[in-house]
């Protein structure tokens, strides 16, 4: 007799009540989360306090993207050879005490701290992401890879709701102090949840190889897989416009539409809402599309992002600001689930750490050339013309996908196979 095929989750309740040790994972995420945003206000209100101007805060922000360029790919190195879930919980261990050793640098003297330890703690929380992103999908079925990356993307929108203001709200009323202790917890509580998941793939079982050359491994994989590469070339494209646009919103909030100082708030709370929800009704959709529908829909997000964001200097009202941000936020929240699960089809258990870990490379990379460009950009261009052309950016990735996409085969395999339709394009 034939065992009857279980079906997918239907929806993302659904994935996250059925699926005890990606249950774990996510809570774990979520507290780590939460404590993350914490930790995010307390360093810029530590550096202000003791004297740091606007260098400090852009060092401060420049060394919490350069880890991904440096220390990313290794870390896809080390979560294909090494126990993914030890991985993880020796870096939730590392982060938990690098949070309490910020409170060393309480002083103009030893202010100095502030840039080693947060170089050290994005180095780890990109060795964490490198080993979960490599581990986590194998606790779900390949066709709930759409929802999978949902739930890893709510974690984000929702503290990016409230997470920012709660902690700004906290050091109001506490102290930036208590911040760094409740990052500190938040790390453990994460520590102690992962533990307890034990399920999938948790060693990769790739090559032995020497480090260098398994780090070439993984670049000739991507580079060989048509769709791998496609991916890595939109998000490049697409992130060159998304961190000129997050500089031109801080800049709108602040200098143009006078929100005040926690002006900035406001658009990542509309970001959050708008996102989380859109995640929450939408996702069981993206999962039962087709997977050309579903690289359809990777184009058309970023043009409609892309349009969206060229109007965002226009209005003279907040409220517009605030209406268009948020529209640009539905179009790109369903960009992230669809790219992902189309990337993790594509890439075998044994290269996934590299891959993934090359896919947030490129996006910090980009992210990073795009706000310091963007940053210098301000003062010639202009709050008005400058998002005009990142919008015109992620418009022309989202067409260029789309033309490409359009040109070729239709595909004739089901999703699953080793060589699907997703490597058409």
């Amino acid at each position: 007799m034939e065992t009857a095929t279980p079906a997918p989750a239907p929806g993302l309740l659904s994935l996250l009540s059925a699926n005890r040790d990606f249950r774990l994972l996510w809570l774990g995420g979520l507290v780590s989360a939460c404590g993350g945003w914490f930790s995010a206000v307390a360093v810029f209100a530590m550096v202000h306090a003791h004297g740091g101007g606007a260098l400090a805060t852009g060092v401060t922000l420049a060394l919490r993207y350069l880890p991904g360029l440096l220390v990313g790919p290794w870390a896809g190195v080390l979560a294909d050879r090494a126990d993914r879930r030890t991985v993880m919980l020796v870096c939730d261990g590392v982060l938990a005490v690098l949070a309490l050793f910020f409170l060393l640098a309480d002083s103009p003297g030893t202010l100095w701290l502030v840039y080693p330890l947060t170089f050290a703690s994005a180095s780890a929380g990109f060795v964490f992401q490198a080993a979960r992103s490599a581990w986590a999908p194998s606790l779900v079925r390949e066709d709930e890879y759409v929802l999978y990356s949902a739930a890893v993307q709510v974690n984000g929108m929702l503290f990016q709701a409230v997470g920012g203001l709660a902690g700004a709200a906290v050091i109001a009323f506490a102290g930036w102090r208590w911040a760094f202790a409740v990052n500190a917890l938040s790390f453990v509580v994460s520590l102690l949840l992962t533990a307890k998941a034990t399920t999938g793939h948790r060693r990769g079982g790739g090559t032995r190889a020497p480090w260098l050359a398994s780090l070439w491994e993984g670049l000739r994989a991507a580079r060989r897989d048509r769709l791998i590469a496609s991916l890595l070339w939109l998000e490049a494209a697409f992130c060159l416009g998304l961190g000129g646009a997050i500089t031109a919103m801080t800049h709108l909030a602040l200098h143009v539409h006078d929100l005040g100082d926690g002006g900035t708030g406001w658009f990542y709370a509309v970001q959050g809402t708008v996102g989380a929800l859109v995640l929450l009704t939408c996702s069981a959709r993206l999962q039962r599309a087709a997977p050309r529908t579903r690289l359809t829909i990777v184009g058309l997000s970023c043009l409609f992002e892309g349009l969206f964001t060229m109007m965002l200097g226009l209005p003279s009202l907040p409220a517009v600001a605030l209406l268009l941000w948020g529209a640009a936020a539905a179009a790109d929240v369903v960009y992230g689930p669809t790219a992902v699960a189309a990337l993790l089809s594509a890439a075998p258990d044994e290269l996934r750490g590299r891959i993934m870990s090359l896919w947030s490379t490129v996006a910090t990379t980009s992210l990073a050339l795009s706000s310091a460009l963007s940053g210098a950009l301000l003062d010639t261009a202009g709050h008005r013309l400058l998002p005009a052309l990142l919008g015109t950016a992620m418009s022309l990735s989202g067409l260029t996908w789309l033309t490409t996409l359009r040109n070729t085969a239709p595909p004739t395999k089901m999703k699953g196979d080793p060589r699907s339709p997703l490597q058409t394009i």
